[in-house]
Order: C-alpha cells, then sequence, then structure tokens
C-alpha cells in the first residue's frame, strides 16, 4: 500500500467519523423540524376545531414532506462539504510529505506527463529549496528516455507543490492544484464512494 494510499485511508476513516457525526446531527435537526411542523399542525387543528381530517392530513403531508426535504438538502450540502474537506486535506497531505516521499510523487508526476520535446521544468520557490541532489539530473534522464531534454528554470513557480513544464510556449501545469481542479468531478466522485458506499 502505497503512502498515499495510507494517507487516504486515514482520511477516508476519519471522514466516516465525521459523516456519521453529520448524520447524527442531521437527524437531531430534521427531527427537530419534524416535531416543530407536527406541533404547528396540531396548534392549527386546536385553533381551528371543526376542521375535516383530510385538511389535517394535508398539513401533518406537508409539514413531513417540508421535514424530510430539509434533512435530504442538509444531508447533501454536509456531504458535499465533507467530499471538498476530504480532497483538500488530501492536497494538504501531499504538500506535507517528508522530503523523500514528496520527490518520489514528483518524479512520477513527471514519469507520466514529461514529452520527448525540449522542455524546461519549474518548481515553487520552497520545492527549489529542498530539491535533494541529482534529483533534476534524475528528470532529465527520464526526458531522454522520452527523446526531449529539460532543463531546470532558474524562476520560481507560483505554485504550492508539483511543478510546471514548458515546452517551446507551451505550458504543461502539474500543479497539486491544477491537477485536482482539472480532474475535481472524478476526485469527488472516488471519495464519494469511499465514504458514502
Amino acid at each position: 500500500m502505497s503512502g498515499l494510499d495510507k494517507i487516504i485511508g486515514h482520511i477516508s476513516a476519519e471522514a466516516e467519523r465525521e459523516v456519521k457525526k453529520l448524520l447524527d446531527d442531521a437527524n437531531v435537526q430534521a427531527e427537530s423540524i419534524k416535531k416543530d411542523a407536527e406541533e404547528k399542525t396540531a396548534a392549527e387543528c386546536d385553533r381551528i376545531n371543526k376542521k375535516s381530517e383530510a385538511e389535517v392530513q394535508s398539513i401533518l403531508d406537508r409539514g413531513n414532506s417540508s421535514a424530510e426535504l430539509k434533512k435530504k438538502q442538509l444531508l447533501l450540502e454536509k456531504k458535499q462539504e465533507l467530499i471538498n474537506e476530504t480532497i483538500a486535506k488530501a492536497a494538504e497531505r501531499l504538500g506535507s510529505l517528508d522530503t523523500s516521499a514528496y520527490f518520489d510523487v514528483i518524479k512520477k508526476l513527471f514519469a507520466k506527463n514529461v514529452l520527448g520535446r525540449d522542455g524546461e521544468i519549474s518548481f515553487s520557490q520552497k520545492d527549489l529549496d529542498r530539491l535533494p541532489a541529482g534529483f533534476v539530473e534524475g528528470l532529465q534522464a527520464l526526458a531522454k528516455e522520452k527523446g526531449g531534454s529539460l532543463k531546470l528554470s532558474e524562476k520560481a513557480a507560483d505554485i504550492d507543490g508539483g511543478f510546471v513544464l514548458n515546452y517551446g510556449g507551451i505550458e504543461e501545469n502539474c500543479s497539486f492544484g491544477a491537477l485536482i481542479d482539472g480532474s475535481l468531478e472524478t476526485l469527488q466522485d472516488k471519495v464519494q464512494k469511499v465514504l458514502f458506499a
């Protein structure tokens, strides 16, 4: 199991606990809404006292339907919040990996995205300051295997993590933020399956 899988597993476990708490809170809130609706219905019945049973049932049905709709809306909102928080925490943990694990991720990401062309790679200033010895040379060897070449940009990229490849003015943004944004719907679907399956 890779470090990322462990992180996702840990986040998923935390998220499942949060989901249970959020679901419990949402159920309590929905029950309170339902109780309020029933109390209003009973008060209306007492005040009118001569209304037909069909009207009373109609009011009860509307109250229950409203409470059920509110419950569903709250659950959906909480699920979406939790999904987005889980993705944000995963991205945050990815950026806070120890140097060795972090640059292993960078190397794998580079291997998937390098083209067989002459290019330049840019890192954030934080990453430039902590580049492991021989790391850029390793990337250059990967680029050469693909039939290209690679040089390190001296200018830091304005990114939180990951890198940006530049092939003669054509940028391949492999920053973590861009990759997450580009596959947000897929990530949300996967996180939803993990958390709410």
